[in-house]
């Protein structure tokens, strides 16, 4: 998971900030599947996302949790999936954008509406590596589980080649 915490926090060990319930289920609920697709959720922590997708109905799910011994990036699954979703380590969040896309033809991942912007992303966006989607957050999650939140918006970030997501710029 991810959180703005460089202005004078100290960053957790391995970036790990739980995903918030209320922002997993805000992205599952708009998701569309038939039948039951193969999951990969690459940054399982103590696994708030699962948590929601198997609430969800969710069964054929496969993690990854570089603290239990499988690192997302050289893990090998031995397989496709149909849809990644995660809350990446942000430091990391290009490299496990780029590992998912070759997993997947479906990846969604929340990320800091900043990622959209630096010079250094730039030509990696331009590569053809855009989101058809942004699923913005209207409000902004708290990843210490005391309601605190930072001074940073969120939205789910989708790439999909399937067609079965909708395209655009959505508020949640």
């Amino acid at each position: 998971g991810l959180s703005a915490t460089n202005r004078g926090a100290v960053r957790r060990e391995r970036d790990y900030y739980p995903t918030p319930e209320w922002c997993t289920e805000a992205i599952v609920r708009r998701l569309r599947w038939p039948g039951c697709p193969a999951i990969l959720e690459p940054c399982r922590g103590d696994g708030a996302i699962i948590r929601v997708l198997e609430r969800y109905g969710f069964s054929d799910i496969e993690w990854a949790e570089i603290a239990d011994g499988r690192d997302f990036l050289t893990w090998d699954f031995g397989r496709r999936f149909d849809l990644v979703i995660t809350n990446p380590p942000f430091s990391l969040a290009r490299q496990f954008i780029d590992r998912s896309l070759e997993l997947a033809d479906c990846v969604v991942m929340l990320l800091p509406l900043s990622f959209l912007a630096s010079k250094r992303r730039r030509d990696w966006w331009r590569s053809g590596r855009g989101p058809t989607a942004l699923h913005v957050l209207s409000r902004r999650p708290s990843f210490t589980g005391d309601n605190r939140t930072d001074a940073t918006d969120y939205a789910w970030f989708i790439w999909d080649r399937t067609g079965r997501q909708d395209a655009g710029i959505f508020w949640l």
